[in-house]
């Protein structure tokens, strides 16, 4: 059992005997008191029954005195005896049976300090038994008749005498030789004695009584002593048990063994004898933590001489150092690294050897422990050559913590190293020279492909809206736009990486109809879907908002490359789409039943230029979308899982942060249009581009809208044309001979507040930064659509396009015969595009149905069509 239980348990046996005494004392003590109090009650009731006899007695005398002497006096006292036992007067504090012995003379009289209470009252009080207070009744009530005797003898003196009644009314001579015969004959004699025989009788059953209470008050005061001694002997037997095997044979006597086995220890004596753990106790645990602290000194010194071991054996320099800076040990490393004998150097100050050049005069104290770290090192061999390091220096401080006491340094020479870093400092500024050369490579592969696309794509757009260009022509032209757009996507890719590598990417939010967003990725991907005879199913759970704040552009562009692999790789069954909003982030799941992918090429995918299954799965593309997807995503606070297995499809997670919004104000433009102006109006614009074709774009849609143009082939040119004509508006090509666009913009703004819109084939965010920087009021990158033109007029004029929805018929000009229209229908149902075609080449059908159907085959816009043909045979 453990000391502290041991303790415990002979604290409460303690506690208990100590109370069980206090409990005894107490009990003993209300013994005495009972004792006590049984002696104090036989008094109190003794005093009582005597002032009973006492009264009488002092009645008869009073009586007897008055009768010889005839002194009113003494009838006065008599009375006055009478009242005081009948509550009539106080009752004096001190009234036993002398007191009326101080007052027999003449002209003494009493003082009466106590209160009214008569003796019957205080028999009551005094708790006797009704038997004894019984005779005490009948002995005061034998004393009352007493006194009648004896007022009848004091009367008899003064001459008054009772009538028939009883009642003193006669009066006569007094008659002295009466008043002595009632006071001294039989039967006052009989009458006292018939007040003596009931207190005889009370005093005997009294005395027997209160005998009985002391004896038995007495009997309990010996159990009590009996059982306090018991008590008291038993602490004293539980006192010596305790000092004798507790302190002495569990405590002391093992302490003693355990303090000369620490002695032993101390002088490293291991052989040593310890006392044997009998009880397990604290005693115990302490020998028990001696035994273990023996045995970790004998580990201890084992490990010393193991680390001296490792110590001589470690590859670094390693050293010690007093408080002063003076060596205390040197390992063998550090000898041969610094060419010194460790003999040599102990007791040696470092600032006088290896360290002489590292010290100014006066250096504080961890300055010369070397525990103030220094970019450059270096020590002194004892040849005198200086060597770099690379050092740790560790201080050793007192018990206290506060005062250092020296440090431990570990060092090695990195000569070696420092040649290493200067290869590779020279190589990372070789990396960083070819880094440039690639971004300016990029630049000028941007600016150099972009420029020519400007104008295939620009005049390809115009030709579109040809009106009189055939069905094949009109085929080519998309063909070469499509194309471009195409080339441009790759262009763009490249460029977008280049920022990402660059961390020159911006996410710019922007307010749009998240619906309306999905509701055009649908309808892009669903009739995709449909040419390859794939499902597309799109699902918003039902708290999507409808309105949102992100990078509209970035995540149509997510959206796009995911939708776009899942598309490439599925050839049957269906592409899945789920969108869900909780906590203001936008989270989507796109699944697909495709040819999937290995864990191998899970770890490849958002890695640039990596396209997986290459040799099986063709594909045109630059491997950089899901690389792109994936900055993109956690540029916009957000993040991409993906899970997959082969020959079942894939399953792509994505989340990013949005704002929720109430509403805001949707602009709607049609997909085809033709936009036109007043014919009278008078704008003139200024187009400078040192590349012809891109003037020409320019000049001719500007035409198209009635606006006038000059030209200009480059910036110097361009301010000459300035001094001749008032223009309303300038397109300023950014790179051009003679003077560029940015210098040219920053004169013209000197002295002319002509809106300048920048154009540039540099499409990096510090191009568009550096034109409005230089005083533009707009940039426009190329290749630039002329939706872009539009609204950059409507901005910086006011001008106010008419735009016509071309890209669907009236339903007056869509004509069809019932029957066509019904196999139209028909074959709509199945996706059957080739027997359209087919009924189209067969049939007489006017050339803007014809036309307008076609198109809507292009588009697979099979539902559309099977409307338009139920209502030409439905109505």
């Amino acid at each position: 059992m453990k000391l502290k239980q041991l303790f415990i348990i002979l604290l409460i046996i303690n506690s208990t005997a100590l109370i069980s005494v206090v409990f005894i004392l107490g009990e003993y003590q209300n013994a005495v008191d009972k004792l006590e109090a049984a002696y104090k009650m036989q008094h109190r009731s003794l005093v009582l029954a005597d002032e009973l006899r006492q009264s009488s007695d002092d009645l008869t005398r009073m009586a007897r005195t008055h009768v010889i002497t005839g002194k009113q006096m003494f009838k006065e006292q008599f009375h006055t005896v009478l009242d005081i036992r009948n509550g009539k007067k106080p009752r004096p504090e001190n009234y036993n049976r002398i007191f009326w012995d101080f007052y027999t003379l003449e002209g003494s009289k009493p003082e009466f300090e106590g209160e009214k209470t008569p003796l019957r009252q205080l028999m009551k009080e005094a708790g006797f038994p009704e038997e004894e207070l019984a005779l005490l009744y009948k002995s005061q009530q034998e004393s009352d008749e007493l006194t009648n005797l004896e007022t009848k003898a004091m009367n008899a003196i003064q001459g008054i005498f009772q009538d028939e009644q009883g009642n003193y009314t006669i009066k006569k001579q007094p008659d002295f030789k009466l008043a002595r015969q009632i006071m001294h004959g039989d039967e006052y004699h009989k009458a006292k004695i018939a007040i003596m025989k009931p207190l005889n009788k009370f005093y005997k059953a009294f005395e027997t009584r209160t005998q009985q209470r002391v004896n038995e008050a007495r009997q309990i005061v010996k159990t009590m002593e009996t059982y306090l001694s018991v008590a008291v002997l038993f602490l004293i037997i539980l006192f010596v048990f305790s000092f004798v095997f507790i302190i002495l044979h569990r405590i002391i006597h093992p302490i003693e063994i355990l303090n000369r086995g620490m002695l032993q220890l101390s002088k490293n004596k291991m052989d040593i004898d310890l006392p044997q753990k009998v009880f397990m106790d604290e005693i115990s645990e302490m020998i028990g933590a001696v035994e273990v602290f023996k045995d970790n000194a004998i580990q201890l010194m084992e490990s010393q001489k193991q680390n001296r071991r490792i110590l001589d054996l470690a590859g670094e320099g390693i050293f010690g150092l007093d408080a002063k800076g003076r060596f205390i040990f040197v390992n063998p490393t550090a000898s041969k690294i610094l060419g010194y004998n460790s003999k040599d150097l102990i007791g040696k100050y470092l600032n006088k050897t290896i360290g002489k050049h590292l010290f100014k005069k006066g250096a504080q104290q961890k300055e010369r422990l070397m525990l103030i770290q220094k970019e450059e090192q270096t020590f002194c061999s004892k040849v005198g050559q200086l060597f770099p390091i690379d050092y740790v220096s560790t201080p050793i401080y007192s018990n206290n913590s506060t005062i250092l006491e020296g440090s431990v340094v570990v060092f090695s020479d990195i000569t070696k190293r420092k040649e290493y870093e200067n290869q590779l400092k020279q190589a990372t500024i070789e990396a960083q020279k070819a880094n440039r050369s690639k971004s300016l490579f990029l630049t000028n592969m941007s600016h150099e492909l972009r420029t020519p696309l400007n104008a295939i794509l620009g005049f390809a757009s115009l030709l579109k809206k040809s009106k009189n260009i055939d069905k094949t022509e009109e085929q080519n032209i998309n063909t070469i736009y499509s194309s471009g757009k195409h080339l441009l996507s790759l262009i763009n890719e490249i460029l977008e990486f280049a920022k990402i590598e660059a961390g020159k990417l911006q996410i710019e939010a922007n307010e749009f109809n998240l619906y309306t967003f999905l509701e055009e990725i649908e309808s892009i991907f669903t009739s995709r879907c449909q040419e390859k005879g794939l499902d597309f199913n799109l699902q918003k759970e039902e708290n999507l908002p409808k309105y949102i704040k992100c990078d509209e552009k970035r995540l149509k562009q997510i959206f796009i490359n995911i939708l776009g692999n899942a598309l490439k790789f599925t050839k049957e069954g269906c592409i899945e789409v789920i969108i869900k909003e909780k906590d203001s982030k936008l989270f989507a799941t796109i699944s697909d039943t495709g040819i999937g992918m290995s864990k191998e090429s899970l770890k490849l995918i958002f890695k640039p230029f990596e396209q997986i299954e290459e040799k099986k799965h063709k594909h045109n593309g630059s491997g950089l979308g899901l690389a792109i997807t994936k900055e993109l995503i956690e540029k916009m606070k957000g993040s991409i899982e993906v899970t997959s297995e082969v020959d079942k499809g894939s399953c792509f997670f994505f989340n990013l942060e949005i704002e929720k919004i109430k509403y805001f104000e949707e602009k709607t433009i049609p997909k085809e249009y033709e936009v036109s102006i007043s014919e009278n109006s008078n704008y003139l614009v200024l187009v400078a581009d040192d590349t012809k074709e891109n003037r020409n774009l320019l000049v001719q849609l500007l035409n198209s809208y009635n606006i006038k143009t000059i030209e200009a082939n480059d910036g110097k040119e361009a301010i000459e044309k300035l001094k001749n004509n008032v223009v309303d508006l300038i397109f300023m090509d950014i790179q051009m001979p003679n003077l560029n666009g940015l210098e040219a913009t920053k004169i013209i703004k000197q002295t002319k507040n002509t809106p300048i819109v920048a154009i540039s084939a540099n499409v990096f965010e510090d191009d568009r930064k550096e034109a409005l920087n230089s005083g533009a009021d707009c940039f426009l990158p190329k290749p630039f659509e002329e939706a872009d033109i539009i609204k950059t007029l409507e901005k910086l004029l006011s001008i106010e396009f008419n735009c016509k929805d071309t890209s669907s018929l009236e339903k007056q000009e869509f004509i069809l015969e019932e029957s066509i229209a019904r196999k139209i229908d028909e074959y709509t149902s199945t996706l059957d595009k080739d027997s359209i075609f087919e009924l189209l080449d067969s049939s007489i059908i006017s050339k803007d149905t014809n036309t307008y159907i076609r198109d809507l085959l292009e588009e697979f816009q099979f539902e559309k069509l099977s409307k338009l043909c139920k209502s030409m045979y439905k109505n």
